[in-house]
């Protein structure tokens, strides 16, 4: 590995989860969509995703977003995964429009609020920032449509039920109290060994292609529980992404997901504002409404919106030197 020039970056947190905005110091990246960008990254810089995100500077939990131009867009970001590439993350959205704000790249001018594009590896996404007194209190986007794809499936080796719905990522959506998962943070080891089961099984039948309608690996299972508090829905989850990640946040793609199937399912109205709650007893609020247009898909395809809030943790300038022995970085799990 050679010596790498400073690599800079924001950090922040979306309710409790990480977000590295690398902010400048890689090389040019080439291809006239952000999704090419992505691509280019992938198959000619990846030894600095885990550099940046792997230990013994980052961890298996952290997200990285790599700030980059967009043709289409006031903005372009792709996602970066300790493991994979994200096309949509939606507490790094988040933790992004804070860190853009911090950068003094967009500004409330005495406004109440700004909106912004995001062109990510999914589409183009709209972002809204609200400020009190020049301060952000909160960041929405509307995300890319979600679906479900399946519901009710059983599988011998799977211990319950599930449905598969996409909200920007692939998941699994798993009642937790079916598989004996506690949404508390006590309740995360056991949580990430049943995810991580539930996922691995999942996706080899479905690469069996025993899984009607489904050609794409699942990304994450998600362990929920609803109920109603004072007429409003509360949506409680957890979502598992490998033996050693979790989600910290209430995760904004995962609750786009959890809206079609509450939609389908009956258990809330189109529109209707849910409250979406990670295991720390931080919210993101969320509603979806059904896409007019959903082109010659015979699944109804709905609008999420999310909204949360993210918080600066740092600033950093990374360097590294090839006489290293742990330059590309690791993970345990």
């Amino acid at each position: 590995m050679p010596d790498i020039p400073n690599i800079t970056s924001v950090d922040s947190h979306t309710a409790g989860h990480p977000t590295r905005v690398v902010t400048g110091g890689l090389p040019q990246l080439r291809g006239e969509t952000v999704a090419d960008k992505m691509d280019d990254f992938a198959q000619h810089h990846d030894h600095l995703r885990t550099f940046l995100l792997h230990e013994p500077r980052g961890h298996a939990a952290m997200v990285g977003a790599v700030l980059t131009e967009s043709a289409k867009a006031d903005f372009g970001a792709f996602f970066l995964g300790s493991y994979n590439y994200l096309p949509m993350c939606g507490h790094a959205t988040i933790g992004l429009a804070v860190t853009l704000d911090h950068l003094g790249l967009i500004q409330p001018k005495g406004r109440e609020s700004l909106q912004f594009n995001l062109e990510v590896p999914a589409g183009i996404i709209s972002v809204g920032v609200r400020y009190q007194n020049g301060r952000i209190i909160s960041v929405g986007f509307k995300n890319v449509p979600a679906f479900v794809v399946a519901a009710d499936l059983m599988f011998p080796d799977i211990p319950a039920s599930f449905d598969l719905a996409y909200g920007g990522n692939w998941y699994a959506l798993v009642e937790a109290s079916s598989v004996g998962v506690d949404l508390t943070p006590n309740g995360v080891r056991h949580a990430m060994d049943v995810g991580s089961s539930i996922k691995s099984a999942i996706n080899a039948y479905i690469d069996a292609g025993d899984v009607p309608h489904m050609a794409e690996a699942i990304h994450s299972v998600l362990f929920h529980r609803g109920n109603r508090e004072a007429g409003q829905f509360i949506n409680r989850q957890l979502v598992v992404l490998a033996p050693n990640k979790f989600d910290r946040s209430p995760c904004g793609t995962g609750t786009s997901a959890r809206l079609a199937q509450l939609i389908e399912a009956g258990e809330i109205s189109s529109g209707e504002r849910i409250v979406s709650r990670n295991i720390l007893d931080v919210d993101f609020m969320a509603s979806a409404t059904p896409v007019s247009d959903a082109g010659n898909s015979s699944k109804t395809h709905y609008d999420p919106v999310i909204e949360g809030l993210a918080h600066i943790t740092g600033t950093h300038c990374f360097i590294g030197s090839q006489d290293d022995p742990l330059a590309d970085g690791f993970l345990c799990n």
